[in-house]
């Protein structure tokens, strides 16, 4: 019998799931994706995308789990073992769907981030650097019957990195254009940059700062919990920004730290959002919403005038992510960076809501190629490392 891994090295293009939950807990995004070739001159092709909810309890049992993690509140061993399996069943399913009655050859998983600790930030000096998803790979594989790349972070972590963000290097493979340099700017629950120029040697990358995520928490309290979310923008629209509130929350030594970093959920979840919201108890809570629509969009601002304008000649700036149908938060991002264009990405029929789910695709074909795919002048890693974790399937 063929080795699964020589048969798949030999199968071109191939047929590949990428999977993706991010800091928000929207949902499981899952693209099915053709990728010809390997390396540097790979094509992609989108052949489906869906985004699957998580099943009943799922998602408030990971929530519960990422908020109450880190080193003064752990989380029970028994806990983190059983959404790991959960996560990697639906994570399992969702590729089922997506694939539908296609063939599925590779399939690459991000997993769900609960802890990432990347090297500036240690609470503690017997803690070290580290980062954790769960999702469990081996379930994914034996659900779909394909071969499964998962844990991709980790990699970069022990060659010194931040194991964040990962995504730069199938953007520069597959968005890059001749002669012009482009910002391909996420706004999922953390808000991520990628700038992109003719070579891979001039690619950085870094996170700016909060995207969705404290804007999610605060609509759900100015919503009594009828929304998630700030629905294309309309609850914050009716409120007011707080100028002195908001130059509170820009006077944060995250934004001014120089790349290469990362954050998440660890510094600006629930703990972040309780806080503010406590310091802040006179105020309605419809403005201090807006005030936060404004903070994402003034970090990300800030980011490109402090990191990236003085460095790069940048063209436009594209924009991915639920950030992309706040209309609210897309308003004043462009008001910000104006005159630099900004509109939403869709590049070679990839959607906005696709293009990080296909990305770990991408990072899959490059794993079993053994092809480096970290970027380290956005990880900061001290070199270059071949990402992810293969799991073959059952017989």
């Amino acid at each position: 019998m063929t080795h699964p891994l020589l048969r798949l090295l030999a199968t071109d293009p191939k047929q590949v799931v990428g999977l993706m939950s991010g800091t928000s807990l929207d949902g499981i995004d899952a693209a099915l994706v053709e990728i010809q070739g390997s390396g540097t001159s790979a094509q992609m092709r989108l052949l489906r995308f869906l985004t699957m909810p998580f099943p009943p309890g799922l998602r408030e049992r990971v929530e519960n789990l990422i908020e109450s993690n880190g080193p003064h509140h752990p989380a029970s061993a028994a806990e983190l073992s059983t959404v790991n399996f959960l996560l990697g069943e639906a994570f399992g399913e969702a590729a089922v769907q997506v694939a539908g009655d296609d063939r599925v050859d590779l399939i690459g998983s991000h997993g769900q981030t609960v802890w990432h600790q990347p090297p500036w930030m240690k609470e503690r000096v017997d803690l070290r650097a580290s980062t954790l998803q769960l999702g469990e790979p081996a379930v994914i594989a034996a659900r779909v019957g394909a071969v499964t790349v998962g844990d991709f972070r980790v990699a970069d972590v022990a060659v010194a990195g931040e194991g964040a963000p990962l995504v730069p290097y199938a953007d520069w493979v597959l968005f890059r254009k001749a002669g012009w340099v482009r910002a391909l700017q996420n706004i999922g629950g953390i808000a991520n940059v990628t700038v992109v120029g003719a070579e891979l040697s001039e690619v950085f990358a870094f996170d700016n700062g909060p995207g969705n995520m404290i804007i999610d928490a605060l609509a759900q309290r100015v919503s009594a919990g009828a929304e998630r979310f700030d629905r294309d923008g309309k609850l914050s629209a009716a409120g007011h920004v707080l100028e002195s509130v908001l130059n509170e929350l820009l006077d944060d030594d995250y934004l001014h730290r120089p790349p290469p970093k990362s954050t998440g959920r660890e510094r600006y979840g629930r703990a972040f959002v309780d806080r503010f919201v406590a310091r802040h108890s006179g105020v309605r809570l419809v403005d201090l919403l807006a005030t936060a629509v404004a903070f994402t969009a003034h970090a990300i601002a800030h980011s490109y005038r402090t990191f990236i304008l003085p460095r790069a000649p940048v063209g436009e700036v594209l924009v991915s992510g639920g950030g992309t149908h706040n209309q609210t938060l897309m308003a004043q991002l462009e008001t910000l960076l104006a005159p630099l264009p900004v509109r939403v990405f869709e590049e070679r029929g990839l959607p906005a809501d696709a293009k990080e789910a296909a990305a770990f695709a991408l990072l899959a074909v490059e794993a079993i190629h053994a092809n480096p795919a970290n970027v380290v002048a956005a990880t900061g890693a001290r070199r270059p490392a071949i990402l992810g974790k293969i799991c073959l399937p059952p017989l």
